[in-house]
């Protein structure tokens, strides 16, 4: 349980901190028969091993003044009942996460990741954090990267800069300058800059004029003559040359890859609760825009890397052990638009399944109407001897209905709006619901009924 004893001393009547400290109880009071109502009956927990899932939105950012004790008490409660979770979006300052850590004492540790570079990866790192008397890390863990001509090329088409000497000449006459449609923000400075890309159709006969130090390329295992040891004598078109056969190497940082690997490496880690071994992979798929086809179409290529990847390990870990008993589950957010949508389908592929008990929650956003967080296990129904998948429950947690509660809004942000204190209040706890599901971590009986019929 998590340590309240910075609450235990009372201050000045009528202050502020007062007045925090008493609401803080009082909404760790609401949260705690809250949690209790919504788990199952905790009289047979050693049996089981409870999994949850949690974006906490910019954790360790700053917006919205950042996060003060209140809500670091209130995500400790949550996190408490779970016995491992991944958490997203905790940013590269590990401030706010050092003091939940406290907050929840030393029966909790964490593993987690460096952020992620680049524009993509937002600057976050994936976390597990897991109570030391439930599950137990089994020093095996790892961040997720994909082999060449396995990839996720940008679905929007690869895009190089035009630098180093690599130049664009438009046929004459053309003038691409105009009014196009696109999305703009106004800059600290009061200039207006593009916020996102802007594409512009190129007109027939535009050239690319190639810097020097460009290579051509022919493909290995393509078919050649061989005059002699150490000489291959080749056929190569005169005008135009393309083609499967050839490639184009151009000087180092022309093309521009971002998304040659996930935006946000997923990470893996194997714990053991029980009897239950399972192999947990983190992640936080690229997210984009939801309204943008080609961007949709990027995320739906993360997610099936990402399975087909984890998929492959999982059949290749058979292979060397026919008997294994250990799970492979991926849990985190996705940024899934709905249970029937293609980013859906993509999650379940390569022998990943979503169970049925998550299925049915609406939805794991605060208005509870996108999939976006999920919980999938490769071949649930595969048959791993004693051990197997068996949920015992699985739901998500909406904490907005005990704390941040929307009359309390004068309290905490007077004057404002319900939308503003909606989005207000993202910032301190998360625009993310937790997500839960309970397994079997005991199957004694199962192994000794196996030990009574040694031949079966």
């Amino acid at each position: 349980m998590p340590f309240y004893s910075e609450l235990r001393k009372s201050l000045p009547e009528g202050g502020t901190k007062e007045d925090v400290r008493k609401r803080t109880v009082a909404g760790l009071q609401r949260l705690r028969a809250a949690l209790k109502a919504h788990f199952p009956d905790d009289a047979d927990r050693s049996r089981t091993v409870r999994i949850g899932t949690w974006n906490l939105r910019e954790f360790g950012g700053t917006k919205s003044g950042g996060r003060e004790q209140e809500p670091l008490f209130y995500i400790a409660e949550i996190v408490s009942n779970f016995d491992i979770a991944a958490i997203q979006e905790v940013r590269a300052n590990l401030k706010d996460f050092d003091r939940l850590c406290r907050i929840l004492g030393p029966d909790w540790d964490h593993l987690a990741t460096d952020v992620t570079d680049g524009d993509a990866g937002n600057g976050e790192r994936m976390v597990f954090l897991y109570n030391r008397r439930r599950a137990h890390f089994r020093n095996i863990a790892g961040e997720l990267t994909l082999p060449d001509g396995k990839k996720v090329l940008a679905s929007f088409g690869e895009r190089l800069r035009l630098d180093n000497g690599l130049r664009l000449t438009l046929p004459a006459g053309a003038d691409l300058s105009g009014e196009y449609k696109a999305r703009t923000a106004k800059k600290a400075n009061g200039s207006i800059a593009l916020d996102k890309d802007l594409e512009i159709g190129l007109p027939a006969g535009a050239t690319l004029g190639l810097p020097d130090g460009c290579a051509l390329t022919i493909v290995k295992n393509t078919e050649v003559k061989r005059p002699r040891n150490g000489v291959a004598a080749v056929q190569v078109p005169t005008g135009v040359v393309d083609g499967r056969r050839y490639r184009l190497r151009v000087p180092g940082g022309i093309l521009d890859d971002s998304f040659k690997q996930f935006a946000r490496t997923p990470y893996i880690v194997s714990f053991q609760a029980g009897w239950l071994k399972i192999n947990l992979c983190t992640v936080h798929i690229y997210f984009g825009d939801n309204s943008d086809p080609q961007l949709l179409q990027q995320r739906r290529d993360e997610i099936a890397a990402l399975t087909d990847a984890l998929g492959e390990r999982a059949r290749d870990e058979l292979k060397e052990d026919p008997l294994a008993s250990t799970l492979t589950a991926v849990l985190g957010d996705f940024n899934i638009l709905s249970k029937e949508h293609e980013t859906m389908q993509a999650l379940e592929k390569s022998g990943f399944v979503v169970p049925a008990k998550l299925k049915q929650i609406p939805g794991s956003n605060v208005e509870k109407d996108k999939a976006y967080d999920q919980i999938a296990f490769w071949e649930p129904d595969r048959d791993r001897g004693h051990v197997k998948v068996d949920i015992t429950g699985a739901g998500v947690f909406d904490f907005y209905e005990h704390v941040y509660r929307l009359a309390e809004n004068e309290a905490y942000l007077p004057g404002s709006t319900n939308a503003k204190f909606k989005e207000w209040r993202t910032y301190k706890m998360s625009d993310h619901l937790p997500m839960w599901i309970e397994l079997t971590s005991d199957f004694s009986d199962a192994y000794l009924d196996l030990c009574a019929n040694p031949q079966t």
